[in-house]
């Protein structure tokens, strides 16, 4: 289920603490070497660069169990096994070769490595977007069970009726004087937190008696806002073409 907003959250979210933001785009033909090539260019971008990053991912990119299983290495220890080419450790060892030398820690390869790994841990930020619904998602919990130890778990629920309304107004404010509707603003907004909410509780009668879910999302809102500017313009122009030809 989308439409709650996660995304938009986070991006706002990495906007404010000034943060880059990192995300993969599957196409056609994205595979697993795509990945971990992606994977390695945000990692290094936090470790190699020593910049703040945050890694956005969400749950309909996963196009194999095994992408979870390198997230899970990540929020874990911050390493993924085998994903680095000869050279990307040339660039790690001369990188974090001087995180050793100010710790006063031996420069070896084994030491320069873990300061990189400890500048990813310092650096990134893994947001990952997932829907709670099915069995799926129960199940990748159980499989790999840093998306629970080593995040925190934020539930996103339905809006409350003050952003209801307050969503409402800002939406109706934007055409009131193009649609004429000035005077019926609050009527109408009324109106639209109304609707929104009977469905919500239609919903859970629905599955009390039916067993079968319909998923009410902040996005269902704007969608019945959209609409509505959608059809009242529309017919506001088919009533003055019409006043036109009398």
């Amino acid at each position: 289920v989308g439409g709650s907003g996660r995304q938009s959250l986070a991006r706002m979210a990495t906007y404010i603490s000034n943060y880059r933001i990192f995300q993969i785009e599957v196409v056609k033909g994205y595979n697993m070497a795509k990945w971990r090539d992606d994977l390695k260019k945000c990692l290094m971008t936090a470790g190699v660069e020593n910049k703040q990053i945050t890694f956005l991912f969400v749950d309909t990119q996963i196009i194999r169990e095994d992408m979870l299983e390198d997230i899970n290495n990540i929020l874990n220890s911050g390493d993924v096994t085998n994903l680095y080419k000869n050279e990307d450790l040339d660039s790690i060892m001369t990188a974090c070769r001087s995180e050793c030398n100010k710790r006063g820690i031996e420069p070896n390869k084994m030491n320069i490595f873990g300061q990189y790994l400890a500048r990813i841990q310092r650096n990134i930020h893994c947001i990952i977007a997932m829907s709670p619904l099915g069995e799926v998602f129960r199940t990748r919990l159980r499989m790999f069970p840093s998306l629970i130890n080593c995040c925190t778990i934020d539930w996103f629920t339905e809006w409350p009726e003050e952003a209801l309304i307050g969503v409402g107004k800002g939406a109706v404010d934007e055409v009131a004087e193009t649609l004429g509707i000035e005077k019926q603003i609050p009527q109408l907004v009324e109106m639209f937190k109304t609707i929104h909410k009977s469905v919500e509780k239609t919903s859970i009668a629905f599955l009390h008696d039916l067993r079968r879910y319909n998923y009410v999302t902040p996005t269902s809102y704007l969608e019945q806002l959209n609409l509505f500017k959608s059809i009242l313009g529309d017919k506001k122009t088919e009533v003055n073409r019409q006043i036109q030809r009398l």
